[in-house]
């Protein structure tokens, strides 16, 4: 038994039950099993150590959970550029000068090369409508917040944050279709 905010208990196997229940929505949203079961582990270590620390914690599900995303995201940032690969700003980008030992992407059942994506994206990003271009430039390029965005559009933030979501999903669709009709030539 281990001893939560206010005396919520909850047993080892509840848990490893999370564990098991993060990891497979982090695979869900990343397609890294390898990935997904390491930042799995390190939510519920952190779980553990907060804890220990003596930090009240509500609902320690839910925290495994956002610790999880938030770990999730991070890791994303780190090996994509500007979070989504948006190198295409640059227009000089040579996917021969991409580290050799490269990792693969999981794109829509896809394993793709990360060279491969960011020599697609400047074509991709071309396809997007022209508001969808504008909120992925301003948010991953020039690095403006939501707030900014979202003064300057006359729009709420969590408006902006639904577009800017809806953007990154049909970017990644058009990378996919992209990637999809080249599969067989790398």
């Amino acid at each position: 038994m281990r001893l939560g905010a206010k005396g919520m208990e909850f047993t080892d196997t509840e848990l490893l039950d999370w564990i098991g229940q993060l990891n497979a929505y982090l695979l869900q949203r990343l397609g890294a099993r390898e990935m997904a079961r390491e930042l799995a582990q390190e939510s519920a270590t952190r779980l553990l150590k907060v804890m220990k620390d003596g930090q009240e914690i509500q609902n320690p599900r839910a925290w495994i959970f956002q610790v999880g995303r938030n770990l999730a995201v991070d890791e994303v940032r780190k090996r994509l550029p500007h979070a989504v690969g948006l190198e295409w700003r640059s227009r000089e980008v040579d996917p021969a000068s991409v580290e050799e030992d490269e990792h693969l992407m999981g794109l829509g059942g896809l394993e793709v090369p990360r060279s491969e994506v960011l020599r697609i994206m400047p074509d991709a990003m071309s396809r997007l409508a022209h508001n969808d271009r504008g909120y992925l430039d301003s948010y991953y390029c020039k690095g403006r917040d939501f707030e900014w965005i979202a003064k300057q559009e006359e729009l709420s933030i969590s408006t902006i944050k639904g577009r800017l979501f809806r953007a990154r999903k049909r970017l990644r669709e058009q990378i996919v279709h992209q990637a999809r009709q080249e599969q067989g030539q790398w």
